[in-house]
């Protein structure tokens, strides 16, 4: 009974130009690399699982798939309060995300929606997803801003883990699903 959640996984990922993605970041950020984003869902605990049929009957299935791969641009620019290197996710129709980045790579990107419809759950859904990972840089070296305000070294490659943690939104009721849950991902991304 392999049931689908509406681009659930992904609630940030849609196709796109990687030229237009770029046009996505601050007007101080400079582009660091167009992506090909991968996603593999993983074990977590509590997965979600439609558990209830429309009927009210027992049910057992799965409300995630792997998605398709998906573009996206990564950006850089410096933190407008204290100059410290911030790193964006452009994604076509949705707003940059940003996130500090370390000297090492490290990134956590977090956005929240609420009152998502549409789903196989049949409920309004509150989903904060929360993306970590390492930028990996092609050779190596900590990360910094280079002459041109880009990052230097390169970044290679991306990898990381996508987290969906849903809930249902607050005086929601009939659910289908064991919420609340979670959707795990792991994250790679490849330089186009």
């Amino acid at each position: 009974m392999g049931r689908l959640v509406f681009a659930l996984a992904l609630l940030f990922l849609a196709t796109g130009c990687p030229e237009t993605l770029s046009a996505s970041c601050p007007t101080s950020s400079t582009a660091a690399g167009n992506f090909t984003l991968n996603l593999a869902l993983q074990p977590s605990s509590p997965q979600c699982k439609v558990i209830l049929g429309l009927d009210g009957g027992p049910a057992d299935g799965d409300v995630a798939a792997t998605p398709t791969a998906q573009t996206a641009t990564i950006c850089s620019g410096p933190d407008p309060s204290d100059g410290g290197p911030i790193v964006y996710l452009a994604v076509q129709n949705r707003a940059a995300r940003q996130s500090p980045l370390a000297p090492d790579g490290n990134f956590t990107f977090t956005t929240t929606s609420t009152n998502v419809g549409g789903t196989v759950c049949n409920c309004g859904l509150d989903i904060v997803e929360t993306i970590t990972g390492v930028l990996v840089p092609a050779t190596p070296g900590p990360f910094q801003f280079g002459p041109d305000g880009g990052l230097t070294p390169p970044v290679g490659t991306i990898s990381g883990t996508l987290v969906d943690a849903l809930a249902v939104t607050a005086g929601g009721s009939g659910c289908l699903c064991n919420v609340p849950c979670n959707l795990t991902y792991q994250l790679t991304g490849t330089k186009q």
